[in-house]
């Protein structure tokens, strides 16, 4: 897999489009339902970092296999944000037994794939066995070990902080084996842009 080079612009609206309720995005008639996450979180043991990123601490840790539900985005990244509204309110639905925040898996480098072919899924962790209904899909997570740090602010500005973890892979000599995931560890509804915290993970293995 080839490292990521993905357009901040690409994630201005995606993101925001579901943070109804933060001062860094406007609600208007066509904005989906707000949402809240339905049970605790726990936050990562690093430091959260801000923009401009000039200082993000980064770690490693081996991630233990996670089973989850989710739903498939393919095309426009900016579509996103509203599709984990769609997820929420299908999880609701099913009475899923959700555990933690929503994610989001980044297959694709805007950069270097069209926008038609973009894949990304769209998920919720669970507790244990669960026999979703379409639309909802089942996978897992492997175990597998993943660099991670800590993002606070608009989910519009996470991917600036990209090349920190990329380096941090370089350092140990490593490259990217799977997908970015942005877990939304704060619920955007009525909370303050400040406030929000998303940890970004990317699966990384030894160079062969």
């Amino acid at each position: 897999m080839q490292l990521p080079s993905i357009p901040t612009a690409l994630f201005t609206s995606s993101l925001c489009a579901f943070a109804l309720g933060t001062s860094s995005c406007v609600s208007n008639p066509s904005d989906p339902p707000q949402v809240a996450w339905a049970s605790q979180v726990t936050m990562p043991d690093v430091a959260v970092a801000q923009a401009p990123f000039e200082q993000v601490e980064v770690k490693w840790k081996e991630r233990f296999r996670e089973p989850y539900v989710y739903i498939e985005n393919r095309g426009d990244y900016r579509n996103v944000g509203y599709r984990i509204a769609d997820l929420m309110q299908i999880a609701a639905d099913q009475a899923i037994p959700v555990a933690g925040a929503p994610f989001v898996l980044f297959f694709d480098d805007p950069g270097k794939t069209v926008q038609e072919e973009l894949y990304a899924r769209i998920c919720l962790g669970i507790n244990d066995e669960f026999m979703a209904r379409p639309p909802l899909l089942v996978d897992e997570l492997r175990q597998e070990l993943v660099v991670y740090a800590a993002i606070g602010g608009a989910y519009s500005e996470v991917p600036r902080a990209y090349p920190r973890l990329i380096e941090r892979i370089y350092q140990l000599n490593g490259m990217i084996t799977g997908p970015i995931r942005e877990s939304y560890l704060v619920s955007p509804v009525g909370a303050l842009t400040e406030s929000l915290v998303t940890e970004v993970q990317i699966p990384w293995g030894p160079q062969p």
